[in-house]
């Protein structure tokens, strides 16, 4: 008998209340969703930043003056609609880490949606979220 994944867990329960997220909650999600999308590509972001997001569920942010070596943030929203929604708001921005940390084209190009065949057959969407 194959051991479910905790993010096939998370998706089979689809629990339908509002999230409150924690920074413990992002970096544990961070960690298996690199694990179960990203074969453990990715270095951990250098901040997480928590709080009420205006007209944007979340974001991710890099320092400019140092194309792949300045320090990265994953700014989140306090609340969202479910906890899927916040694994998906989270898998979303780590693509953009992806794309900082390997020097693709930052955005939602064609280095962005590449990811979408790989989030579908997990379960999750590849959305634009705002």
């Amino acid at each position: 008998m194959s051991k479910k994944s905790k993010l096939a867990k998370l998706l089979e329960k689809n629990e339908p209340y509002e999230y409150d997220t924690t920074i413990e909650d992002c970096q544990r999600w961070f960690n298996i969703l690199n694990r179960e999308l990203f074969n453990q590509a990715l270095p951990p972001v250098d901040e997480i930043d928590i709080r009420w997001r205006r007209k944007a569920h979340a974001w991710y942010d890099y320092d400019e003056r140092y194309p792949g070596t300045g320090t990265t943030r994953l700014l989140m929203s306090k609340r969202y609609k479910s906890k899927k929604f916040f694994v998906e708001v989270l898998a979303h921005e780590m693509v953009h880490h992806y794309q900082y940390i390997y020097n693709e084209e930052m955005g939602h190009g064609s280095s962005f949606y590449k990811w979408r065949d790989k989030f579908n057959k997990k379960g999750l969407n590849l959305v634009r979220v705002y």
